[in-house]
This record gives structure tokens, C-alpha cells and sequence, in this order.
């Protein structure tokens, strides 16, 4: 069974404030948005002065490092706390950092010119750091694209950093992004941005089989498909900026889903502040290829140690599922990529299980 630490820190200063033992946890991690984090502390005899629990579990002004077997697997905010007398527990909840950038916002007119879009994220970034007390010590890398963009983003619309980087990120053209946390030289938390174009993560080759391999009978434990189709959408209007009828507007149609006999299902997105019609376009082009056929998704629930061991793949990665069973009685037998998942640590002897959310990949 994997030792478990939870590492609790302030979030401005990284100052260490506890080492917490911390039950019923599970948390996850997902691609372009930020992922979850549950756990539980009886306070019922336990010293909470020495672990500096009340000081060390404040609200939005604490970081927590999960660390397994010794390597950091997930790191975030510490946003709310629930003490249950009758249980007496306190039950905490956290997002990755990530959700930091959701509550800051950008307050002086922005302008990009013909500027790597990947620049532009990691400017976003610097400028929301240098604000006082805005410094959450996220390391920036030096990645770019060689997509240039042209963006203005006014201060009056106080638009959140999170939404503008989630936005140049869905283009056509766009990116993926995530706050890594590792260990630094010094053996002390740390966390850095890493920027992918036009994606990150091991990419299937026919001729490099080294993406992870997910099989039933095999690995996977159990499996789920859904299938929705409430969110389709072939038809996607994208109203950028302006009012009334000098609006900027642009429209994506899914053609081949309209010829091949689709119903007409249609969507709007607002991008408010977008004032070029080529961006504009790009966004409704890259929104519609998402939307207009729900991604096939499959969740598949494996032992953490069984090969491939949980920490040899990551958000982003390609992996190969195959599965036999009357589901698929001539075998599924197809390349997916992972996008999310979802860790239950084992205790009171109970397993520790890994949950993996993978789609369909175009590449």
C-alpha cells in the first residue's frame, strides 16, 4: 500500500505550516481546468495544537501537496473547511492551483500584437504574480508555439487570468496547460506552469509503442461508457465584441455531420472581449469540432500498481485500451487520451484505486 503525506503550506510564502493525517481522501487531477482534492481530519484525540490544525487549514491561504511514496501527485488551495461536531471532523476541500487564477482578475487594458500565444499565457501569468500580494510562486517556462495572436482584453470588463488563458487555449490554434507540482532541489514544494502545443503528453505511434496499455480481461478493474448527446452541437454562433447588430459575429458549421444526416443542433458562446474576426472564427471553428459529436469517453478504474503503475502516465497522455467482453465481443481495440483521473488512497485496509477519464484523439 502507497504511503500517503499531506503537506499543508502557506500559500504566498510556501512556508511549511503541518503535516495532517488525513483520511477518506481522494482527488483529482484534469487537463486545461483544475482538479479536486477531498479529505477528511478527526480532531477527536488528536493534539490539534501541536499540528497547528486551526492555523494550518485557513481557507483560500493555504497550499496542500499530496505526496505519495515520496513524489508530490497533486497540489492546490485549501478552499473551504467543515467541522462536524457530532463526527468530529473537520472536512477539507481543495482545487489545483489553477483555481487561483479563477478568483484573480485582469484590471488594465492587455494588448497582444502579433504575439506568441504561449507568450502571451505566460505574460497573463507574470502580471497577475506581480500584483501585491498576488505572487502564489507559480515558475514559468520558456515555451512557445509559433502561433501569434492579436488580443486586446480591456481592464473594465475585470475578466478572470483563468477564463482568458482557458479561451486562447480552445482555439483552433490552441494549447494545453497545467500547474505541475514537483519537489525542487532543496527537497521543497514547487510549481510550474507547463504549456503544450498543440498538446502535451506521449502522442501513439504505430511505429513506438510506448503509451501505457489499459486491458480487460487484464488491468482494468471495471469500466464505464457513457454517452450523452444533450450537449451537441453542429451549429455554433460565436458573438465576439461590440452590441446590437455592429456585433462581431462568426458561425462554424459542422458540415459533414449535417450531410450525414444530423439533425440541426445549434449553440452560442459569447467571447466579449475578442475584437478580431480571425480569432473569433478560430474559437468557433475549434468549439464546434468539440461540440458537434459528443467525444467518446471511457472511465476505467485500475490497481494502482499493477503495470502501468500510477506516476508513469500523466494527463495527456495517449494510451492504448483494449477490451473483450459482451460489450465489445469482437474486441475494442483503439487509442484514447487520458484526460482526467481520479485517486481514492487506500485505507482500513479498503484498496487504493486509480479512476482514468480517457476520449477520443484526432492525433
Amino acid at each position: 500500500m502507497a504511503n500517503y503525506r499531506y503537506l499543508f503550506a502557506d500559500l504566498l510564502t510556501n512556508t511549511i505550516l503541518a503535516e495532517l493525517p488525513l483520511t477518506a481522501v481522494n482527488f483529482t487531477q484534469q487537463l486545461n481546468t483544475a482538479g479536486t482534492f477531498t479529505g477528511e481530519l478527526l480532531i477527536s484525540g488528536v493534539n490539534t495544537t501541536n499540528l497547528n490544525v486551526a492555523s494550518a487549514t485557513i481557507p483560500a491561504r493555504t497550499a496542500v501537496y499530496v505526496d505519495r511514496d515520496g513524489v508530490l501527485v497533486w497540489g492546490g488551495v485549501l478552499w473551504a473547511r467543515e467541522y462536524n461536531s457530532k463526527s468530529q471532523t473537520i472536512k477539507l476541500t481543495a482545487r489545483e492551483f489553477e483555481s487561483y487564477f479563477e478568483r484573480r482578475r485582469i484590471t488594465a487594458d492587455t494588448v497582444f500584437t502579433n504575439t506568441d500565444q504561449l507568450t502571451a499565457v505566460q505574460t497573463i501569468i507574470t502580471n497577475a504574480q506581480a500584483a501585491t500580494n498576488g505572487n502564489i510562486n507559480v515558475q514559468l517556462g520558456g515555451e512557445t508555439s509559433g502561433v501569434l495572436i492579436n488580443r486586446t482584453v480591456y481592464g473594465y470588463e475585470y475578466k478572470t487570468v483563468f477564463s482568458l488563458i482557458q479561451d486562447l487555449s480552445r482555439s483552433t490554434t490552441g494549447f494545453d496547460f497545467n500547474i505541475y507540482v514537483y519537489y525542487d532541489s532543496n527537497g521543497n514544494p514547487a510549481k510550474l506552469l507547463r504549456l503544450g502545443y498543440p498538446r502535451y503528453g506521449r502522442v501513439y505511434s504505430a511505429t513506438s509503442l510506448t503509451v501505457p496499455v489499459f486491458e480487460l480481461p487484464g488491468n482494468i478493474i471495471e469500466y464505464t461508457w457513457p454517452e450523452d448527446g444533450s450537449t451537441a452541437a453542429n451549429t455554433l454562433y460565436a458573438l465576439g465584441a461590440g452590441s446590437n447588430p455592429g456585433r462581431l459575429t462568426s458561425t462554424a458549421v459542422d458540415g459533414s455531420k449535417i450531410a450525414a444526416g444530423w439533425p440541426l443542433l445549434e449553440e452560442q458562446s459569447n467571447y466579449s472581449d475578442v475584437s478580431d474576426a480571425t480569432l473569433l472564427s478560430n474559437l468557433a471553428t475549434g468549439q464546434v469540432s468539440v461540440v458537434s459529436y459528443p467525444p467518446t469517453t471511457i472511465k476505467i478504474t485500475i490497481p494502482p500498481y499493477a503495470d502501468p503503475i500510477f506516476g508513469s502516465y500523466e494527463v495527456g497522455d495517449d494510451a492504448r485500451i483494449r477490451i473483450l467482453d459482451d460489450r465489445f465481443p469482437t474486441q475494442l481495440d483503439t487509442i484514447y487520451r487520458i484526460v482526467a483521473y481520479n485517486v481514492t488512497a487506500g485505507e482500513n485496509n479498503a484498496p487504493e484505486t486509480v479512476t482514468i477519464t480517457l476520449t477520443t484523439t484526432s492525433n
